[in-house]
């Protein structure tokens, strides 16, 4: 008998299924939905359950790994393969926000005009029965004009309308889509070189970063603003990662019209948050599917990573879990890090009077920290130009 820690089951309407040859499950935060993949192979003798496993898109299910939910979705494909002397089944599909994030808006005027980003996320998810649930604080200042284009995909115009609030959209396993904006989570877990961690391929790089990060926009000839002014709305963000070294400049043209300069400084701080927290990627592997041995490891929580081998010191966020298990490699997670900062959680330094390993270490002493808030560099004065105020914070 397999250990329960390591059992994957796939259940629909009330059948489960888990003599599987192989699993694959990926959750992730910075993503429309989560996916996975399984396979099951004809042994000797059959397995009795084999006839229990004839499910066919476009079948619900959720998916357990050691008896908790990995996710919530439905099965999207099934290959068989069979000849004289095998056969195999293989099911792939994805969270149940797979739908909602593929499909067009379902709008009949298309127009959001004085909407804030989260009722406007419930408004466009409504119709497939998908919730838009807000993490931590984002802002909450209306959009004066919006409308959808025909035929756009609801992932592609939240997305669109996130990177202008600095908001991150995502999906849980839960089958909810995420709003996630400025929170703090606490540390979960540690990750040592030479102890928990399996493997590790980390990235440091600077090829994302600029110097200069600047955006424009505009917005209607009103308020007293000439034509200049409103055309004209601009704002700049001085990169940290290339500092010292050669000089370069990304500009970004905003999406829709603005009301406010604060919407132009908001989106190039999205672009230099995103940007120079890409300098450090990390990808983890670690045996089992649990961090602790209860608790599955989950996107969006934060863990202490420590290899010298790797220069890293610091806090970082998981950004994606993916769960595999095969009878070469057991049963792994793998688990995808950023900077916390990237995904909106609060920049961490070396901790004090901790467990961690500290002073004299040949690694990172502090983690990369944000670029210095954007400034406006419109002709107009920015004293009229406050954002709105946030919406409360709401964890998940």
């Amino acid at each position: 008998m397999p250990k329960s820690q390591e059992v994957a089951k796939l259940a629909v309407a009330g059948n489960e299924f888990e003599d599987w040859e192989t699993v694959w499950v990926q959750d992730r935060w910075m993503g429309g939905y989560p996916t996975f993949r399984f396979t099951a192979a004809e042994r000797a003798p059959l397995p009795t359950a084999w006839t229990a496993a004839q499910f066919k898109p476009p079948d619900k299910c959720t998916i357990l790994l050691a008896g908790q939910l990995a996710a919530s979705g439905v099965i999207l494909q099934r290959q068989v393969a069979y000849d004289a002397k095998s056969r195999a089944v293989q099911l792939s599909g994805a969270g149940r926000t797979y739908f909602a994030a593929t499909s067009s808006i379902d709008s009949k005027t298309s127009n959001f005009d004085k909407m804030s980003l989260k009722p406007i996320a419930d408004k466009i998810l409504a119709p497939f029965g998908v919730t838009a649930l807000q993490i931590g604080m984002i802002d909450a200042t209306p959009f004066d004009r919006l409308q959808s284009q025909p035929g756009e995909l609801v992932f592609d115009f939240l997305d669109r309308l996130a990177r202008v609030r600095g908001v991150t959209i995502g999906a849980d396993h839960l089958g909810n889509m995420l709003l996630i904006g400025e929170h703090t989570r606490p540390i979960v877990q540690q990750l040592y070189e030479g102890e928990n961690i399996l493997k590790m391929q980390c990235v440091i790089s600077n090829e994302q970063v600029s110097s200069i990060y600047a955006t424009k926009g505009q917005k209607a000839v009103a308020d007293g603003t000439g034509p200049r002014q409103s055309a004209e709305m601009q704002a700049q963000v001085r990169g940290n990662a290339l500092k010292g070294a050669m000089r370069k400049f990304l500009e970004t043209v905003m999406e829709q019209p603005v009301k406010t300069q604060a919407e132009v400084e908001a989106r190039a701080n999205y672009d230099a948050i995103q940007r120079e927290g890409a300098t450090i990627t990390a990808h983890v592997t670690v045996q089992g599917w649990l961090r602790d041995g209860k608790t599955l490891w989950r996107p969006g929580d934060n863990v202490w990573v420590y290899s010298p081998m790797a220069m890293l010191n610091l806090a970082m966020k998981i950004q994606t879990a993916t769960f595999t298990q095969d009878n070469r490699s057991g049963t792994l997670t793998t688990l995808e890090l950023v900077l916390p900062w990237r995904l909106g959680d609060k920049p961490y330094g070396r901790p004090t009077e901790t467990p961690f390993p500290q002073g004299g270490d040949p690694v990172v002493d502090s983690a990369p920290q944000p670029p210095a808030p954007a400034k406006t560099t419109s002709d107009g004065p920015p004293s009229a130009q406050s954002p709105g105020a946030p919406s409360p914070p709401i964890s998940q």
